[in-house]
């Protein structure tokens, strides 16, 4: 799992996390603070093409002081490590065929908030998935012996159709009004959502000192979770006009008279700038999203959804999975594309070069 999810969850688990630690009961004196219960949450996203699975395990706790700064306290929120035994199992046809027990890191940051930052505790697991096979998280109390679990299925891999290598980012109809590009990408296995991102990659030059600085900004594409077909093994996606990423550009940098700004090469290859990236997610991560986040209702009552089982209902979280396909796209066209970047009227001011006078271009 890439840490970059586990950032943005991880507002969503503060929340939840913060309030499974107060628990009040009804006396004739309001007693504030109730028996201790061993609550576990937990979530890992699983991806078929990542050499490293990271887990994040918190505990609840209860506290009279305030609940916002006790969250800060590394003792309060983790498991002693030698508390809790962290497995990750495979199964297939329902029968068990590998297992291995994780170790833990703290070398991964974490981005300040309510819990313990920079430094965080994280199990991993370097186990070479299997696409046909269910994989189950364990987490066994060593005191009691009980185990709670979750599992899941793996989204598999799949590839964009359209684009090939390159859009006209000066699509546009006869009244130069931007027009919407089409996206097709075929069907993961298992998948039941998307996400599309496009990334622009570019190089910051510094006039004085000649230092380089490699730089890029990202942009979603798509305004809401674009579900599976239904009816195709493909999926087609419409609702981005190519033309309006220069506005993105411009709203996303500065104008710096001391840099001068050229597309970078992605992968080594002159002109390819932009990177086209959709991920796929499983049932397990909709349904989880769907329950976490807030409705425009008027009727607040949520479903708390987890998938972790336990005797005692004292697990909550999830474990799903996801995966990415990508397509890099040259900026070198017919369309005249690198020509508005450099000179058109809404990125002209911000220093960009064409890319054939920058100390990177190689004559082919």
């Amino acid at each position: 799992m890439r840490i970059s999810f586990m950032k943005r969850i991880t507002a969503i688990f503060a929340v939840f996390s913060l309030a499974l630690l107060l628990v009040s009961s009804c006396h004739d004196k309001p007693n504030l603070i109730a028996d201790y219960k061993d609550v576990t949450i937990s979530y890992g996203v699983l991806n078929i093409n990542d050499d490293i699975h990271y887990f994040k395990i918190y505990r609840g706790f209860i506290t009279e002081d305030n609940a916002l700064v006790e969250a800060g306290n590394w003792d309060n929120v983790y498991y002693p490590v030698d508390s809790i035994e962290v497995r990750l199992e495979e199964y297939m046809n329902g029968v068990r065929t590998r297992g291995e027990i994780l170790d833990t890191t703290t070398t991964v940051p974490k981005e300040e908030g309510f819990f313990p930052s920079p430094k965080q505790l994280l199990y991993y697991s370097e186990m070479k998935l299997n696409p046909e096979a269910t994989y189950r998280l364990v987490i066994r109390r060593v005191n009691t012996g009980e185990e709670v679990y979750a599992e899941t299925v793996l989204v598999g891999d799949f590839s964009i159709r359209i684009p090939m290598n390159s859009w006209n980012f000066n699509q546009a109809d006869e009244n130069n009004n931007p027009t919407n590009a089409t996206i097709r990408f075929f069907q993961a296995n298992n998948a039941s959502a998307y996400d599309i991102y496009l990334t622009f990659y570019y190089v910051e030059v510094d006039t004085l000192t000649n230092a380089v600085e490699h730089k890029s900004i990202t942009k979603r594409l798509t305004s809401s979770v674009l579900y599976a077909s239904a009816s195709s093994d493909e999926n087609v996606y419409q609702g981005f006009a190519p033309k309006t990423f220069f506005t993105f550009i411009a709203q996303s940098l500065q104008p710096n008279d001391r840099v001068v700004r050229y597309i970078d090469a992605i992968d080594g290859k002159q002109y390819y700038c932009f990177k086209l990236q959709i991920w796929a997610v499983n049932d397990e991560y909709v349904k989880y999203v769907d329950a976490s986040t807030p409705n425009q209702s008027i009727v607040q009552d949520r479903v708390l959804y987890t998938n972790f089982v336990s005797a005692h209902q004292n697990a909550y979280g999830f474990l799903a999975s996801r995966n990415c396909c990508t397509r890099n796209l040259t900026m070198s066209s017919p369309n005249h594309n690198e020509d508005t970047l450099v000179k058109g009227s809404v990125t002209g001011h911000l220093g960009f070069d064409y890319y054939r006078n920058s100390p990177f271009f190689q004559e082919e």
